[in-house]
């Protein structure tokens, strides 16, 4: 476990210590010299700083902190030191696996730490759960506060909370100092920009490789720029951004780069840690003076209107607003097609590892895009694809096409960027699409496009919050649109997949309710899909709305009958499961499996669920029964201002989420779930998940949305009014018992023998189903089986489930098992299932009625 550094300045007598040790010393204020106890030292060439501990002898030009003092002096490694000093002080370290000080940044940087205090405003700080993490803020150039920085053990960096538009350069409180200086040099982070001031350089941190903004440009206005760039792939980044950037922004001064490569160092601070502050000082002075110069000036030609990226014309080929030519041996042009095509970005799957090409083209005085994958665009078979988007494209010109593109991209590798894709909405990783999805791009097919349109704003907020309110007070619309909230929060969480399902008659605003809750996100209208869809349509819209609500409406376009409901099943326990089926690839192989988080909401007229549906539909599925407004013309008014009003609720849903801590959300969801399964009274565990993920929802979304609040300090009225919410649903829940299919099967075979008792018994007229023998019924096994399957229950599962709770008789033999029993019934033994009217776990009051003892009595 990582032991955490604490700060010896405040406990170490500097003074003493030295003095114990050094010959001839003499103080003068903070400071102390001395003969160097290192070597034979007849002059006094020893100093130390008494308020910081830092050591260092001139004749030998070494020197370093207290720690490498005692290091040094007692020939031991600086870890043993200072366990030493630890215990001669009676101190003990703290503990925890991401700790992290000044003192110990400060040490494996080798700046002091005193200075960086003081110069760069550095503090230590805790979590809530006591990590220690350094805060290093960021001041404007008025010296005030802007945000800070949390830097944690092993590299792990966090924005502290609000952020967002408020980060700037690192280090711009010292902007008029550098404009005095002339120059300035910009890096890469916060300890490269120390280290390049603690060496008396100008410097400004950008925090991270592609962060340099466009309008940062405006700072650096008569000053010389030298840009560090590393040498790997996030220096290129880098180093591209600022250049791009800076012409962008409109920079106008002289620009260099330079790089600290060709010493074998990474950075300026691994430079100045292998040659130490003179040396490293030396180097990166004589860096500058021979940096390159950057030509800001230079700007590829776009040939196109409204080009969407300006590319160089790769050699022989020539696009225009005439199309694509290749140049010939004699130097002439000759048309290859007619239709301008460029590359506009390559596009890396995240989770596929795919590689597309995204290519526009203008064609009626506009431009269209579209993505592929490189063995379309770059196969004369795959390209003629582009034909059906209306590029003239041929199976004649398709080979001279693909020659085109692929000179183009090589002539423009540097140019044409490279980005991270996805093809669903949702979390991924840190990233929400669409509403932060900080660098990833959506790439989708065009037929998807107008389903990601509807993620859109139109509108006013105001008006949608004041349209919202006075319904809310109606517990069933206040969980439908919780419920819509919660779905981004299954992922953290880890609440699995739900059905909320509101049935009722007509004109109830079941529809309405829906539409109020996907406005959260966008256009209702365009949002809803219908249950009158194939399963294969459902998964893949799951897919793409992945951690987002599926609002699917009119149940009753399924239809009636048996058929019917099975196909409805199907659906429930395809979107619950959150993952479609496996399907082979034209190749051979496998193709990618669509995956999906989502809350489905639904409306129809009837149940869901039936008694012979199975107890997993029942269990996944919350339904609510009558009606989510006071009238219909409440109903009426919803559908119209929904279709004007929406958008803006999720954006900032999503925004509060990203700013919270989300431990602290599922401790919430705890506390939620322990009350409501107080209240459960019996009711099925899935239920009790479900409605507390919605029931946390709401508070969310009163406190973050409707009272315009940050952070996640609840008031008690608001929990108070999530959790009577949640309690008026969970009462409409069925017991976890009465959803069980099998006791569903289980009283309808009671019913269906106590209404069939003229067919039981040796005078049963045409037809005998078996016997009555008090309190057992005894059931021709073919007969039992028919019964089970006109009522739409399974024979095998119920009957096995029936003997496990003793309701039947089973019999073992072996690895066999068999649920009947032989008994002699009319001068011949034959086979029965025997069935337990009065079986003890279910304790069901129609069975305390007597039964006739004697099955001649029985009435015919």
């Amino acid at each position: 476990m990582q032991m955490e550094k604490l700060d010896i300045d405040s406990f170490i007598d500097y003074r003493a210590e030295y003095t114990s040790v050094i010959k001839k010393a003499q103080i003068s204020g903070d400071s102390l010299t001395g003969l160097c106890p290192f070597h034979n030292d007849s002059n006094s060439s020893f100093s130390a700083d008494l308020k910081t501990g830092q050591w260092y002898c001139f004749a030998e030009g070494e020197g370093g902190n207290f720690i490498g003092f005692v290091a040094k002096l007692n020939n031991i490694d600086n870890a043993a030191a200072y366990k030493q000093i630890l215990e001669k002080y009676g101190k003990k370290q703290e503990t925890g696996e991401k700790a992290y000080t000044i003192s110990q940044y400060a040490f494996s940087k080798r700046l002091p730490e005193d200075w960086l205090k003081e110069r760069f405003k550095l503090e230590n700080a805790k979590t809530r759960d006591g990590k220690t993490y350094i805060k290093m803020p960021y001041f404007n150039e008025k010296g005030e506060l802007m945000t800070n920085r949390h830097r944690f053990f092993n590299k792990e960096f966090k924005w502290a909370y609000g952020s967002k538009g408020k980060i700037c350069f690192y280090n711009l409180q010292s902007l008029t100092d550098m404009r005095n200086v002339g120059y300035v040099i910009l890096c890469e982070g916060e300890s490269d920009t120390q280290t390049l001031t603690y060496l008396t350089f100008p410097a400004l941190g950008v925090p991270g490789a592609a962060f340099f903004k466009a309008e940062w440009a405006d700072f650096l206005q008569d000053m010389k720029v030298y840009i560090h760039k590393e040498p790997d792939a996030g220096g290129d980044t880098f180093f591209n951004k600022v250049r791009e950037n800076l012409r962008k922004g409109g920079f106008i001064g002289e620009c260099y780069v330079f790089g600290c490569g060709k010493y074998d160092a990474k950075d300026p601070s691994e430079l100045y840690l292998k040659n130490g502050a003179e040396k490293a000082t030396k180097l990166i002075g004589k860096m500058l003076k021979n940096a390159e110069s950057v030509d800001l000036t230079e700007e590829i030609p776009k040939v196109l209107p409204e080009q969407p990226l300006a590319l160089k014309q790769p050699e022989k080929w020539v696009f225009s607003d005439k199309g694509i030519s290749v140049i010939g041996k004699e130097g002439l042009p000759a048309l290859v097609c007619r239709t301008p095509i460029i590359i506009t970005k390559r596009l890396k799957g995240i989770e596929t590892g795919e590689e597309k090409v995204e290519v526009s083209f203008y064609r009626d005085k506009k431009w269209h895009t579209a993505s592929f994958p490189r063995s379309v665009i770059f196969t004369a078979r795959g390209i003629t694809a582009l034909a059906d988007l209306g590029c003239t494209v041929t199976s004649e010109n398709a080979k001279q096409l693909v020659r085109y593109l692929s000179a183009l991209e090589a002539e423009n590798i540097d140019i044409i960027p490279l980005l991270s894709a996805v093809n669903t909405f949702g979390w991924h990783g840190k990233n929400f699409v669409p509403y932060h999805s900080g660098e990833l791009v959506l790439d989708i097919d065009p037929s998807q496009r107008n389903l990601a349109a509807a993620y859109s704003r139109s509108g006013d907020y105001s008006v949608w919050l004041d349209m919202m309110r006075p319904h809310r007070e109606r517990n069933k619309f206040r969980f439908i649109l919780a419920s819509s909230f919660a779905a981004p929060l299954l992922k953290i969480l880890k609440q699995r997949i739900f059905f909320v399902y509101n049935w009722g008659g007509s004109k109830g605003g079941k529809t309405a309710a829906l539409k109020a809750a996907l406005s959260v996100w966008g256009d209702p209208e365009r949002l809803m899909v219908s249950f009158n869809a194939t399963q294969v349509g459902l998964e893949r819209t799951a897919a793409f709305y992945c951690d987002l609500p599926l609002g699917i409406d009119e149940r009753q376009l399924v239809g009636g009958g048996d058929k019917a409901q099975n196909g409805l099943e199907k659906i429930v326990y395809m979107l619950s499961a959150g993952q479609g089926r496996i399907r082979g690839s034209k190749s051979g192989g496998l193709r990618h499996t669509d995956k999906w988080r989502t809350i489905a909401i639904a409306t129809g007229e009837e149940p869901l669920s039936a008694d012979n549906t199975q107890t997993g539909v029942s269990t996944r599925t919350i339904e609510i029964y009558g009606a989510p407004f006071e009238d219909e013309a409440s109903a009426s008014r919803m559908h119209k201002e929904t279709a004007e009003h929406y958008g803006f609720a999720g954006n900032m849903f999503i925004e509060r989420i990203l700013d919270c801590d989300q431990a602290e959300l599922c401790e919430l969801y705890e506390k939620m779930s322990e009350h409501i399964a107080r209240k459960a009274d019996g009711k099925s565990g899935s239920h009790i998940a479900g409605i507390a993920a919605a029931a946390l929802a709401d508070v969310l979304a009163q406190h973050w949305i409707f009272d315009n609040c940050v952070g996640l300090e609840i008031p008690d009225k608001t929990w108070q009014r999530a959790e009577q919410m949640a309690e008026t649903v969970l009462a409409q829940q069925l017991a976890a018992a009465d959803a069980d299919v099998n006791e569903n099967a289980r009283q309808y075979i009671v019913d269906w023998i106590m209404s069939n008792q003229s067919y039981f018994g040796s005078k049963a007229v045409n037809t005998c189903y078996g016997f009555l023998d008090g309190d057992k019924a005894y059931i021709f096994p073919s007969l039992l089986n028919d019964v089970l399957k006109k009522g739409g229950f399974s024979p095998r599962k119920t009957l096995k489930a029936l003997a496990e709770k003793g309701v039947i008789t089973a019999n073992s033999n072996g690895n066999h098992t068999t649920y009947s029993v032989m008994k002699h019934f009319i001068d011949r033994s034959c086979r029965f299932v025997e069935f337990f009217l009065k079986d003890a776990e279910f304790k069901d009051p129609l069975f305390e009625a007597e039964f006739v003892e004697n099955e001649d009595e029985l009435p015919f």
